[in-house]
């Protein structure tokens, strides 16, 4: 008897162990939206790069493995075969009226006409998107469109699967000046108070980025900027030309930056700026005014020439104190015939064709000099972040990339510089600029990998926005 118990308990078991192998074997496969299948996936804040998959759900990415993930059933599966699987791309530094614009002013300030009906505003959404989802570009800030466009801007908040991210600033804030008529995407103060009074008005609207441009007295500058950190608002400048020094606005507070040229104009004294206007730009390109803006800028950097030590310094101190700065070479880079993608001259004021060989030379001689305070940034810990300023932006976004990596910058880095800096830079980190399990997923597959060969930046790619694949 007992014997027999103790077999019965033996055959149970079995028939226990049987049953639960099936109830496991005949368990349904968990259920996705997308499955990535054997990516190599970057991630961008380490700029390391593991084989791995990504479960895509309701547009966020519930999982990553470092498997096949042969057991989730998903409705879409993109097998990747190993390619290169980034976040997708941010840039902080766009203005609409790049891709809606129908004329410029004759200094190239772009001008738009446009409705603000519903259906023209999601028909003008469509054409923004044409000019960046391709390229893998899924989050822009605007920074500076016109006033009259804000209803267009604010319904362009609203996620969408088609089209990417947007954050606006609405106008760049100017303090007036008589006699002159702004740009249309120049927001105009009269005095501090009127700082005051703009920044509320456009957070009240929903508005969350402030651009502080050149054109701001400083007394205007510090009220603006005051009172959009009292609102929590994230806010950046463009700070040139000696209206403000630069050293100003760094002791009040101000921690992005917008253009690393800025840098070298600031670093010159009031003197040798007014100098290079008034002595190399006649001395070595003559009386010519096309293009002259590019030019001045470079004769700036051969001015202050290599190693300059105020420069050094000026680099130190925005490493010290975790600054943003927007490079922006491409929009220089390409009018020197330095960067994979040129964009056609909108007019003299970026007409540089008529250079000769001698004066394309020394205007390069400058770049070279601005790529390497580019790159003497990054090194010293300032956080770069990915800026176009530029019509064609899609284009640009990945031309700046090329450039950064020439300026000796590692293509890691670079990536880091487009994804997990700008998301930081804008203030969307929690969401975007990263593959990891909770954000969602904005992602690039390419066909070839750009951390071993740049140039396929350029080349075929998968574009997923908020786990839809882009159909252009």
């Amino acid at each position: 008897m007992h014997a027999w118990s103790a077999g019965g308990t033996a055959v149970r078991r079995l028939v226990l162990i049987f049953i639960s192998t099936a109830a496991v074997e005949a368990a349904p496969a968990e259920a996705a939206d997308l499955l990535i299948r054997d990516a190599s996936i970057l991630d961008a804040a380490a700029g390391s790069v593991r084989r791995g998959s990504v479960v895509i759900e309701d547009g966020v990415i519930r999982e990553v493995r470092g498997d096949l993930a042969e057991d989730v059933d998903a409705g879409r599966v993109i097998d990747a075969l190993g390619r290169l699987l980034t976040p997708g791309l941010i840039d902080v530094h766009h203005h609409t009226s790049f891709v809606l614009g129908d004329s410029i002013t004759a200094g190239g300030g772009e001008i738009t006409r446009l409705t603000m009906h519903p259906d023209s505003i999601a028909a003008y959404r469509d054409r923004f998107a044409a000019a960046y989802m391709p390229h893998g570009v899924t989050t822009v800030r605007d920074l500076g469109s016109a006033d009259e466009d804000l209803p267009m801007l604010l319904a362009w908040r609203e996620r969408s699967q088609r089209h990417p991210d947007f954050y606006p600033a609405g106008g760049a804030l100017v303090s007036h000046q008589e006699g002159r008529p702004p740009y249309q995407g120049h927001t105009v103060l009269a005095d501090s108070a009127d700082a005051v009074a703009r920044i509320r008005a456009y957070h009240d609207a929903g508005l969350r980025h402030v651009k502080l441009y050149w054109r701001l007295r400083e007394p205007e500058l510090r009220a603006a900027f005051a009172e959009a950190t009292r609102l929590g608002m994230n806010v950046t400048g463009h700070i040139d030309y000696h209206i403000v020094p630069f050293e100003h606005t760094l002791d009040m507070g101000l921690r992005s930056f917008e253009h690393a040229y800025t840098l070298g104009v600031a670093a010159l004294t009031e003197a040798e700026y007014v100098a290079v206007w008034e002595g190399p730009i006649t001395r070595i390109y003559g009386d010519r005014r096309r293009g002259l803006f590019f030019l001045a800028v470079m004769e700036c950097f051969n001015a202050l020439g290599p190693d300059n030590p105020r420069v050094e310094a000026l680099v130190r101190r925005l490493g010290e104190l975790s600054c943003t700065v927007v490079p922006t070479l491409h929009i220089f880079a390409q009018r020197l015939d330095l960067s994979s993608f040129t964009t056609p001259s909108r007019g003299s004021f970026d007409d540089m064709s008529g250079l000769t060989a001698v004066q394309r030379a020394r205007a390069r001689e400058g770049y070279t000099l601005l790529a390497e305070l580019t790159a003497d940034l990054h090194r010293s810990g300032v956080r770069l972040a990915l800026g176009t300023d530029c019509v064609d932006p899609g284009e640009a976004a990945l031309a700046e990339m090329l450039l950064l990596r020439d300026a000796g910058i590692p293509m890691e880095d670079v990536f880091r510089i487009a994804t997990v800096n700008g998301a930081e830079a804008i203030g969307v980190a929690a969401e975007v600029g990263t593959i990891e399990t909770g954000k969602r997923a904005n992602l690039v597959l390419f066909e070839t990998d750009p951390l071993r060969a740049p140039a396929a930046l350029l080349g075929p790619k998968i574009v997923i926005k908020d786990g839809v694949v882009f159909e252009p």
